[in-house]
């Protein structure tokens, strides 16, 4: 029965749960803490574990606190690394520089990282198939080279860079970190969310086809604009109040490349919008793509550099 803890392990997995927390119990038994916490439920429905003892104070896995910027941001999200789209991230940094903006943050799936995901990658030989170690050194070159630009890069948590955290050592994330450590000045956060200047920046853990939908019911219930990656749209609506902006950061990945929009593609989602914003002294400005006059803004980028 799946989620049924094995008898032949029930009596000394019952005796671990009073005396070792979720993780604990997730290295000694090699089981996702999902799997650990059916276990343990199916145990206490059938009466043969009374009491566990969940997260025990003092001995919780620690993390590091949210990040809080107070600095002027190009914001950009969903990369999806190798699939990211060079030529949107190459305005980001020219918009970077033209507003003399020093900090670069990432609203979550930096990469793609398939090989850890549901969807199969574009390879079919195995000999070929991109692995974890490819996302790693890919991702290290885009951020090599976005370090030439920004003094700062700031990263949070997507659902993307998600999918290997339930191995031990925290998974894909810490690699990650340990992988990039010494790239440049890079904070890379396990929450899904930061703030910059009093508002925050998010990665979505909702999807809505309605633009704009799921970024003003963020903001409604945090009491704050709020600005959000994963649904690929690009939008700016307002609280039903008037008193917050509600912000749907776009993308910086090429759709074509993505198996779940090509190959399983019909579906009635609308299309993906691409773009990037930039925070600056408090004020949202949008970038998308395909609707951005670039050569005005690539001038500007001109004459300020030839003065």
């Amino acid at each position: 029965m799946a989620g049924k803890c094995p008898e032949e392990i029930e009596a000394q997995f019952i005796a671990d749960c009073s005396r070792l927390d979720l993780y604990e119990l997730c290295d000694k038994y090699d089981r996702a803490p999902s799997t650990i916490k059916e276990w343990r439920t199916g145990l206490h429905r059938d009466g043969k574990l009374l009491w566990w003892p969940g997260i025990r104070t003092g001995q919780c896995r620690s993390y590091d606190d949210a990040i809080e910027l107070n600095e002027d941001a190009v914001i950009i999200s969903d990369l999806e690394i190798p699939y990211h789209d060079s030529e949107i991230l190459g305005y980001a940094v020219s918009i970077g520089r033209l507003f003399g903006i020093t900090t670069l943050v990432i609203a979550g799936d930096l990469l793609a990282n398939d090989a850890l995901g549901y969807w199969p990658s574009e390879d079919t030989d195995e000999s070929g198939r991109y692995t974890v170690e490819d996302s790693l050194q890919d991702g290290g070159r885009v951020l090599e080279a976005l370090f030439q630009h920004f003094k700062r890069i700031v990263i949070i948590k997507g659902n993307h860079d998600q999918r290997g955290t339930r191995v031990k050592e925290w998974g894909f994330f810490e690699m990650m970190r340990r992988s990039w450590e010494n790239l440049g000045d890079l904070d890379i956060s396990f929450y899904k969310w930061c703030i910059i200047q009093g508002k925050r920046v998010e990665h979505f853990g909702a999807y809505a086809k309605v633009p704009g939908s799921v970024s003003r019911d963020r903001a409604e219930i945090e009491q704050m604009d709020v600005a959000g990656g994963h649904t690929h749209h690009l939008s700016m609506v307002f609280t039903k109040d008037g008193q917050h902006q509600a912000i749907e950061l776009g993308h910086c990945t090429l759709p074509e490349k993505r198996y779940y929009k090509t190959v399983n593609g019909t579906t009635r989602h609308p299309k993906w919008v691409s773009g990037f914003w930039v925070l600056r002294n408090g004020y949202w400005y949008p970038f998308p793509k395909a609707f951005t006059d670039w050569s005005f803004w690539l001038r500007q980028v001109q004459v300020k550099e030839s003065k």
